[in-house]
Formats: structure tokens, sequence, C-alpha cells
């Protein structure tokens, strides 16, 4: 998982070397803390000058806004590298499902995967980098810790001793219960917002039938199980983590009495005592951050794994071979289905370069399917098909849905737009011809077009037909009056 992202961070080493030397820096200040102020509490109390005052002051001071600078900087830095990583992990992601098999894809809310995609790749981002910064730093702060407990009395390592294996305890009890539950909310989670967004995105819908006790009821479902999951992960949380606060807490008021009754008879100085409080609360702040990473390594295995499911999808069969030109598509015994359900059963045929083909029939029984099939988005059942006599299978379908096809889908695909649906209509088909392909399909190109709009597309359709393979897909008597062949679902 580590190595995972470290692949990434190969890009911005500079960067993490700052944000360490900005954490090395801010670490150091933290650590000479409970030091100067010991030493300045015995001093003050010892000599009573105004001039040790002041230079005690003065240090602290320099010590603070080197801290401060140092911390301003580290946050500066690694927000910038975080979200760099983050983003560069969402383009392989988006990449990979670019190329996964499109069957899959059809079968997956784009929304909830979208959400999942970008909070995984956060939290995995974020819990690697701040690991290989923090486990470093940690474990410096840990030592010096004991380190400094141990000048003051054996008596304090043993008692630090036995609130970590109290912290260590409850972490190995409850992390794989913590995995199950935390796996258990994102998925919930990113199901409830997917949920959510179902009720803006298909509002129109919702409001022609009537379906807003359907949705609304479907939304409530995906809330409480996303509400129970959140009950279930935060009781567990609550004895993972705040049980080993609370537990340090304990132990924090047995080091002020035992320190206390050692200050009383003489055994331990007043500064001394303001350090080992400083420094027992460095050591439990370390041992709490360990445990913690327990926790935060549950949350990014969950995120890493469903991160290596994505990567682990089949891909698209995409072929090598470039064709420079397509003059004939045929079809052998093409089938399609979906869940059990045929749309496609041993379908045959030929389009031929100079020919209009029109496809009716009624909605649901197959059209839109087999544009997608000679397009290339989505495989065959069985069946096959030829471009020139090469298999689909064989060729680049990606160069030649780039060079050699147009496709004018049902939906207008025109981002950021404030246009009309006629409007948006005819950019599209405008956009299909200028790209001089061999291939033309157009799936209800008339939708959103006046009448004048339909005789001008019949018209350039007519008068273009040698320079292509035309297929459309249409109810209207213009379109389908102007074809050579009519195929009926």
């Amino acid at each position: 998982m580590i190595k995972f992202i470290l692949h990434y961070l190969g890009n911005f080493k500079l960067k993490f070397f700052l944000v360490l030397l900005c954490a090395i820096v801010t670490a150091a200040a933290d650590l000479l803390m409970p030091y100067l102020s010991a030493k300045f509490i015995d001093e003050i109390l010892s000599s009573r000058e105004i001039g040790r005052l002041y230079f005690f002051v003065e240090g602290m001071l320099l010590l603070n806004v080197t801290t401060l600078a140092a911390n301003w900087l580290y946050v500066i830095f690694s927000t910038k590298m975080r979200a760099r990583i983050t983003n560069s992990l969402i383009e392989d992601l988006t990449l990979k499902v670019w190329k996964t098999d499109s069957r899959r894809q059809f079968k997956t809310d784009m929304i909830y995967l979208a959400k999942r995609v970008e909070r995984d790749s956060d939290d995995l981002t974020s819990f690697v980098l701040g690991s290989v910064i923090d486990i470093s730093i940690q474990s410096v702060l840990l030592f010096m810790a004991i380190f400094f407990l141990w000048t003051i009395g054996a008596k304090w390592l043993i008692i630090f001793a036995a609130v970590a294996a109290i912290h260590a305890t409850i972490y190995f009890a409850l992390r794989a219960k913590l995995l199950k539950l935390s796996t258990a909310l994102r998925e919930t989670e990113s199901k409830y917002f997917a949920s959510l967004s179902d009720n803006f995105f298909f509002v129109c819908r919702i409001k022609l039938h009537s379906l807003q006790e359907e949705f609304l009821s479907a939304f409530k479902s995906a809330f409480e199980k996303f509400f129970s999951a959140g009950v279930s992960e935060a009781k567990i949380r609550f004895w993972f983590s705040y049980g080993n606060a609370n537990t340090a807490k304990i132990f924090t008021v047995l080091i002020f009495l035992l320190g206390g009754l050692d200050v009383l008879d003489g055994g331990l100085t007043v500064g001394n005592f303001v350090a080992l409080n400083g420094y027992f609360v460095f050591a439990m702040q370390s041992v709490s951050y360990f445990m913690t990473l327990g926790q935060g390594y549950q949350n990014a295995l969950a995120a890493f794994r469903r991160i290596e499911e994505i990567f682990a999808a089949p891909p698209d069969i995409n072929g090598t071979k470039i064709l420079k030109r397509i003059t004939e598509i045929k079809l052998r015994g093409l089938t399609y289905e979906i869940d059990g359900r045929k749309i496609l059963k041993n379908l045959s045929g030929n389009f031929v370069r100079g020919k209009i083909y029109c496809l009716v029939g009624a909605n649901g029984a197959g059209k839109s399917t087999l544009m997608n099939l000679i397009c290339g988005i989505i495989p065959p059942t069985s069946g096959e098909i030829f471009f020139d006599g090469a298999r689909i299978s064989e060729v680049d379908m990606i160069h030649a849905r780039k060079k050699l096809i147009a496709a004018v889908e049902q939906k207008d695909f025109i981002k950021n737009d404030t246009a009309s649906g006629g409007e948006r209509r005819k950019v599209s088909i405008a956009t299909a011809f200028e790209k001089f392909a061999d291939v033309l399909i157009m799936d209800e190109p008339d939708n959103n077009l006046d009448a004048q709009a339909v005789d001008a597309l019949t018209k350039k359709i007519f008068l273009d037909k040698e320079k292509r393979i035309t297929i459309i897909i249409s109810h209207d008597e213009r379109l389908i009056d102007i074809a050579d062949e009519i195929l009926s679902f």
C-alpha cells in the first residue's frame, strides 16, 4: 500500500524533502520546550536575576516563532503535494474506468463510483504521506521522551510502559472489527450520496412519472444503512481512540500525585517536575499516534482495497490493427444479452459504403445496443463483427472511433452548455459531419429539431451518402424515405 503511493511521490521529491525538514524543525522545537521550561523555572527560583528571565523569554519566543514558521510551511507544502498526488491517482483511476469492460460499467452507479474514487484516493494519499513523515518524527519524539523520563527516574518509565501496554491491548483487540465496520461505513456512505444525487439528477423523470415516493423511499433506506453503519463504527472507534486517551488521562493524574510527593520530599525540583509532565505527555502522544496509526491504517487499507478492485477490473478488449478506412461492416450471428435477457439474437447483415441504412423498431428492441456494438463500446455475447474483413476484436477501436467513426447519440454530449435542446442537437450533428468519418451512426438525429432543420439534415445525409456508411436510428418518415435499406427490430 505504501509502496503504491510512493510511486506517485517520486515526482515531488523536493516538496517532500521540504515538508520533512519543516516537520523535523517543529519536532526539535517541541522537544526543547519542556527542557527549557524546566531550566527556566529552576534558574529563576535559584538566582532570581531579571537578566536570566529576559534570556529565557527571548529564547522561548525565538523558538515559538521558528516553530510557527515551520508549521506554516509544512501545512502549505504538504497540502499542495497531497492534492497533486491525489489528483494523479484519480486521473489514473479515471483512465482505468474508461478502459474497463463496458458491460461492467453499465451495472455500476457512476455517481457512487465517482464519490468512492475521490474519497478513497484522498484518504489513501493523506495516510501514506502523513505516515512516511510522522512515523519518523514520532519515533524520534518517543525515543527522546523515554530518554528524558529515564534521566528523571526509572519509576516513570514503568508507569509509561504500563500505559503503553494498555494501548496495545486495546488496539489488537479491536483492529479487525474496526476494519470491517470502516469498510461498511464507506460503502454505505457512497451509496447514500449516490441516492441523494439521483434525486436531483433524475428530477424531470421523477416529476414526469410521479416517482417521488419511490425515490424518497430509496433515499431513506440508503440513509438508514449509512446511519446504522456510522453508529456501529463510532461505538468501536470510541473504545479504540477515546478509551486510549482516557487511560492516558488517568495515568497523568498518577504522575501528578507521585511527582508532587517527590517535589515535597526534595527528590525532584519544580523545573524537573514540569519537564516530567511535558515529556510524559510527549511519550503518551507518540504512543497514541502509533495506536491511532493502526486505526488510520485500517481505514487506508479499506480504501486501498477498493482502489485495487478498480485497477483489477477486466479491461475492454482493444486490438492493435490500425485501419486506414472502413468501407464495409459485416455482422455474423450477433447476439447480446445482459442479466440473462437477450437484447439482440443471431443478427446478421452487411453495411457498405455509399448506402443509407435505417433501423426502426420499438424502444428497447436493441437499436442503440447495436450502435454500441458496432462502435466497440460493448462486446457481443456471441457472434462476430468485421470491418473490411478484420474482426473487431483485432481492430484498435480507440483509433477507429477517433478517426473513422462518427456518432450522434440520443442525448447530446456538450459540457457546460446553456443552449437550447435544438441548438445542442445541431452542434452534435455538425460536429459529426465535420469529422469526415467513413462511418456515420446517428441515434434519433431528429430529436429536438424543427421541421426545417430535419429537412436540411435529410438533404445533407442524402447528398453525402457516397462518402460513407450511414446508419440511422429513427422513426421519422423523412429519414426513413432516404434509406437504401430498412432494418426492423
